[in-house]
């Protein structure tokens, strides 16, 4: 029977400064014959693991997890083991506890390793891999996880690494079987649980060019060796001088996250030394490192890389033999490899590489392995005869590769920094992954651990989640809950949905217990351990609430998203049975916005705290108004003047009175550009249509200073590679093809409704695929229109339902039409409209 194990002499006492540590474990099986079915296991580690089988490299893990829900993976291993011998070895990497490093990596109290033999499987006969004191452990002394690089606050997962013979001959001791009570509903700390997401996808990637080289050797030889694609075919060994230096700057392809590996020949000599850094652009030393960058075109070889790196002293011939039993590379006897543990994120590398003055130093190659979350792009859009067009392709496929940057375990915030999942951003990437996939299961992943990190002390639920340090954003506890409801109106499950419906009503009873009796609005708390965090806005530098909220103590935002929230959950609530209370909420988002309207409205647009007191130059923001009207607190003339004004790009004219001189509205970040879309859509009037074009100025801008992926934003300009930035996947399949599926709020039971609302006035051709779900089983809407002629489009929808094949019969789904019809379509109906194109409104 499996046991957790682990290696008996192991302390969670760093005697040096380093995040954590890895240990070795190994097993041989002898197998009579090659095994002809599947041979399962099931295998997690904590922290995480590689797993080896005859040098081959099977798989590593686990899914990030916490307390509440630790993965595990199970896997075939038949296809790796063969007749006679078969070594087993796992890695494992164990971050520290008692410590704040790694915060991106959530560990237990207990460092662990369990591999479990599948019970019935009689592929590998008698032999078995449960871990237990059979195993053998081994401590590595040579490789350190440096906490002190000022690049690196979150990950600490870059390596300084020693070859040297005496510190990676393993010394192999019995592993210790880890023993925990197993009654009275006491067992092991992890909480084990199938993994919910698919594995990782792994593809080539390459380099691009060299883009400085200096060295004793031409550029034409790193070229070859570097560059050349048929190079791991017929591989051209660069022989580097001994006593000679070399530094590269490499430029991938674009902005990736990959697996890196460093092949060279196994040298004569101890002593050479490898030093790898990692950088997204070339820029100016930044203002604070690594917080407030200078960027600019991101090519700009004036400037220098600069980020976080590896460090690798080469063991040389004597630890040839010493690393032997750590079969971690298939050519090992041939090769000494640096391969670090962890992907790395970056799209320049500086090589800097000294090679001793002993012995040359003859590189390989270097492989490159992108991964990511495997993303099914379902979705597409043609703009064939737009004169720019390919600036709108450029956004397209730029989303598609910052998602697929910022997704692996979880959403991740920007995979360079942090690789934290934290609720807002989350929301956001979600919402595009089911634009342009039909695909949730990194998003009910992603609802699930957040709402572990629900504290009944707090009433809120972790920003961010998974997480070994758990941090408050108040507002992020709203998104969450705005992430259960999209997931009931897009997928009706309502099993899924509804358990999570208790730690929502604790969330908002939190919110609302904060509503001052005098003003019916929610004070703010001013906690210290709490961050009231609403956007990286410029003048809210450097923690990002506005100005207004902490002088009055009425955040406007705070009530607005609160109220925002209560009608977005309504209809979870009434789905369950629990109409009162939806109306309750319904009722309580009315008085907020009455409230606001009140004491946050000057009588033309709403300020971020109270209005009486508000100072034009400092208290009025794109947000107030933005989300004023996403809550309700604003509608009609209101909430288009209000929207209209605050995204205007030049000044109107002005009329010689105070009143026409509209205030000095703080900009929305990156961060809330999909919002301020939302509100643009819904305030109509064609207003949507006449800010588009120009609305993607920032993208624009971004591409022509050669960025490959969405920046965090342009205050701090931190990271060069953040989800949130991905609208444009939102905007094509939602706005422009203008397919939604909401809750048909007519019907009875509230099915789904597919809203067909094309914006035919953008582009006088559009051609898209829109992945939508339907009854379970995936569906694609195909849009297309071309203007034949002034004042009249034809368009064209059809709908297919791609049936899993273990659903019987067929589905279909009821359709509104811009004309006001409502059809069902199975799958199998195409609809041609003529729609008149009214200049007045744009708005089909």
């Amino acid at each position: 029977m499996a046991t957790w194990i682990w290696h008996p002499y192991w302390t969670e006492e760093p005697r040096e400064a380093t995040a954590g540590a890895f240990v070795h474990f190994r097993k041989t099986v002898t197998l009579p014959e090659a095994p002809r079915e599947q041979a399962l296991i099931q295998i997690t580690a904590d922290t995480r693991y590689k797993l080896y089988i005859n040098s081959k490299l099977v798989s590593n893990g686990p899914v990030k997890g916490d307390r509440h829900l630790w993965f595990y993976d199970q896997l075939d291993i038949a296809p790796y083991l063969q007749q006679g011998p078969n070594t087993i070895n796992v890695r494992v990497l164990r971050f520290y506890y008692a410590t704040q490093h790694a915060t991106s990596f959530p560990r237990l109290h207990r460092a662990g390793l369990l591999v479990r033999h599948i019970d019935g499987n009689t592929a590998l006969g008698g032999a078995r891999l449960d871990s237990d004191r059979t195993w053998e452990a081994a401590l590595d002394r040579s490789t350190s996880l440096p906490t002190d690089i000022a690049e690196d606050e979150f990950l600490h997962v870059y390596e300084r690494v020693t070859g040297r013979a005496e510190l990676v001959t393993p010394e192999w001791v019995g592993a210790e079987e880890l023993q925990f009570p197993g009654s009275h509903g006491l067992s092991a700390p992890w909480k084990l649980s199938p993994r919910l997401i698919p594995h990782a996808r792994h593809k080539p990637g390459r380099f691009k060019s060299i883009v400085k080289v200096s060295s004793v050797l031409p550029r034409t030889e790193w070229e070859r060796t570097i560059l050349d694609p048929q190079a791991n075919k017929s591989p051209r060994v660069l022989r580097l001088p001994a006593g000679s230096e070399h530094y590269l700057e490499l430029e991938a392809e674009t902005h990736m996250t990959a697996f890196l590996s460093f092949h060279f020949e196994w040298p004569r000599d101890a002593g050479s030394r490898l030093r790898v850094t990692y950088s997204e652009c070339y820029e100016d030393t930044p203002d604070q490192v690594p917080y407030l960058r200078r960027k600019g075109d991101r090519c700009d070889t004036t400037k220098k890389l600069i980020g976080p790196h590896d460090e690798y002293t080469f063991g040389g011939a004597s630890a040839n033999l010493a690393t032997s039993s750590l079969p971690y590379h298939q050519n090992q006897p041939d090769e000494e490899v640096f391969a670090p543990f962890h992907f790395r994120t970056f799209r320049f590398l500086a090589l800097h590489i000294t090679v001793c003055d002993s012995a040359d130093l003859a590189l390989k190659r270097i492989d490159l392995v992108r991964t990511s979350y495997p993303l099914d792009v379902r979705a597409d859009a043609e703009l064939p005869s737009l004169a720019d067009n390919e600036i709108y392709r450029e956004l397209w496929t730029t989303s598609i590769r910052t998602l697929t940057n910022c997704m692996h375990d979880c959403f991740e915030d920007c995979p360079f920094y942090e690789q934290l999942q934290y609720a807002m951003d989350a929301r956001s990437s979600a919402l595009f992954m089911y634009s342009i996939s039909g695909d949730d299961r990194l998003a009910r992943q992603a609802i699930q651990q957040l709402h572990q990190s629900y504290s009944p002390q707090s009433g809120l639920t972790a920003s961010r989640a998974p997480a070994h340090q758990h941090q408050l954003i108040p507002h992020f506890s709203l998104f969450w809950i705005c992430m259960v409801a999209d997931h009931f109106e897009r997928f009706d499950e309502l099993a899924f949905a509804r358990q999570f419906t208790p730690t929502c009503d604790a969330i908002l009873e939190t919110f609302g217990r904060r509503i001052d009796p005098n003003f019916g609005l929610i004070r703010s708390l001013q906690d210290p351990d709490q961050w009231d965090f609403v956007d990286w806005a410029e003048p809210w530098k450097p923690l990002g609430i506005p100005l207004a909220a902490e002088r009055t103590g009425f955040p406007a935002y705070t009530n607005m998203l609160y109220a925002y929230t209560l009608q977005a959950i309504s209809p979870l609530l009434a789905a369950t049975g629990r109409t009162g209370v939806a109306e309750e909420y319904q009722a309580r988002a009315a008085a907020i916005n009455q409230a606001l309207r009140e004491h946050c409205f000057d009588g033309r647009f709403f300020t971020d705290g109270l209005a009486a007191t508000a100072d034009q130059d400092t208290d009025y923001s794109q947000h107030a108004q933005i989300w004023a009207v996403l809550s309700g607190a604003a509608t009609g003339d209101v909430a288009y003047d209000i929207i209209r004004a605050c995204t205007e790009t030049e000044a109107p004219p002005q009329h010689g009175t105070t009143q026409s001189v509209l205030p000095r509205f703080t900009q929305a970040s990156t961060a809330m550009s999909f919002y301020l879309l939302r509100a643009l859509a819904a305030v109509n009037h064609g207003l949507y249509e006449e800010r588009f074009h120009a609305f993607w100025a920032p993208w624009r801008a971004q591409l022509a200073q050669n960025l490959t992926t969405w920046v965090e934003d342009n205050v701090s300009n931190r990271s060069d590679c953040h989800a949130w930035g991905c609208s444009p996947l939102y905007e094509f399949m939602v706005e422009v093809a203008g397919v939604h599926v909401v809750k048909d709020q007519e019907e009875k039971e509230k099915k789904q409704l597919l809203v067909f609302r094309p914006r035919v006035a953008l582009f006088k051709e559009f051609s898209g695929s829109v992945p939508f779900v339907c009854g379970g089983s995936l569906a694609i809407a195909r849009v297309s229109w071309k203007q034949e002629e002034v004042d009249a489009v034809q368009v064209s929808l059809s709908v297919e339902i791609q049936f899993a094949s273990t659903v019987a019969g067929r589905k279909s789904i009821a359709v509104a039409l811009p004309d006001g019809r409502l059809m069902r379509l199975n799958g199998s109906e195409s609809v041609d409209l003529v729609l008149e194109r009214k200049r007045e409104a744009q708005r089909i």
